[in-house]
């Protein structure tokens, strides 16, 4: 355990920019336009989004601030606050894709794995510290992040309501629930199991391709045409796409519903029930073990 620990410690260290720095940048830019539209700065309005205090002019917008009770209010605020973390999920997305697909072939690309072969530390362990990472680090350090954000918002939305007469101060506070960061991190932790078939397949291109990218996107092309040819389906493609997705948007999640939510803990317990979690867990299964053995195997290196 002292020494997983500490291969996470290292991962952490030499991806910090994407895990850590990248992040909490997005959300200081998004705390700082947060603050800059309920203090009247700026507006953003877009065909898709807006976000503007000029909602507030609208009288029966006031009055359904007036008279909304609590369910109401958390349904409206957790929905905002859900919209403005996507930003900072984002970020982090692209990180771990990133670093799946870099992990395993940076090493076989500078030479490093001569070093890490030379400490007593297995292939599995080392793998493992990479997958523990993306599903169970990475979230948590996501987590403050959010929760920062939201703890921004809510008070500059109070200050605004405050000062404007439009409601009392502690009107958002009291609707918002501080166990959502619970339901944050597990519907997070959810979300990594969920894609762990993509990031997996990333890693296993890195460990067996000279050229990863082209070892992680041909094979999936091909066999997505054979398939549509041969077999007129495109199941491998509607997988793909629905790991890209958010888990509770998927086509597989029994709930469909085209509205951006906050899920409950029995939304988890629905994805985890579902036949397709476990096809994508076994095949991920089937790629770290692949991961390792390659990694075992791989003399693609020399010490010149």
């Amino acid at each position: 355990m002292k020494v997983l620990s500490t291969l996470i410690r290292r991962e952490l260290q030499e991806h910090k920019v994407g895990f850590i720095y990248a992040p909490f940048i997005v959300t200081c830019i998004l705390s700082l336009v947060v603050i800059s539209v309920y203090f009247g700065i700026t507006n953003i309005q877009t065909p898709e989004f807006n976000f503007t205090t000029e909602i507030y002019e609208n009288e029966r917008a006031l009055e359904w601030m007036a008279t909304a009770d609590s369910a109401q209010i958390t349904s409206v605020i957790r929905s905002g606050l859900v919209v403005l973390g996507l930003p900072i999920l984002i970020t982090v997305a692209f990180a771990i894709l990133a670093f799946s697909l870099s992990t395993f072939a940076d090493e076989r690309k500078d030479r490093t794995l001569i070093f890490w072969r030379s400490l007593p530390v297995s292939d599995l362990t080392t793998v493992m510290s990479k997958i523990l990472l993306v599903t169970l680090i990475v979230p948590l350090i996501v987590l403050p992040n959010i929760i920062l954000l939201h703890l921004i918002s809510l008070l500059s939305a109070s200050i605004f309501f405050t000062t404007n007469d439009i409601v009392p101060f502690g009107w958002v506070w009291s609707a918002y629930s501080f166990t959502d960061w619970f339901r944050i991190i597990f519907s997070l932790w959810a979300q990594t199991l969920w894609s762990l078939p993509l990031m997996a397949w990333l890693m296993f291109a890195g460990a067996f391709a000279k050229r990863p990218i082209m070892g992680a996107l041909v094979p999936l092309v091909v066999i997505v045409v054979l398939e549509g040819i041969v077999l007129k389906t495109n199941y491998l493609f509607t997988f793909i796409q629905d790991r890209l997705r958010f888990w509770t948007r998927s086509s597989d999640f029994p709930i469909q519903s085209e509205e951006i939510r906050v899920v409950d803990v029995t939304d988890i317990y629905l994805m985890i029930s579902a036949q397709h979690f476990w096809i994508g867990m076994i095949l991920s299964a089937v790629l770290i073990s692949g991961i390792i053995y390659f990694r075992s195997r791989n003399n693609d290196y020399s010490s010149e």
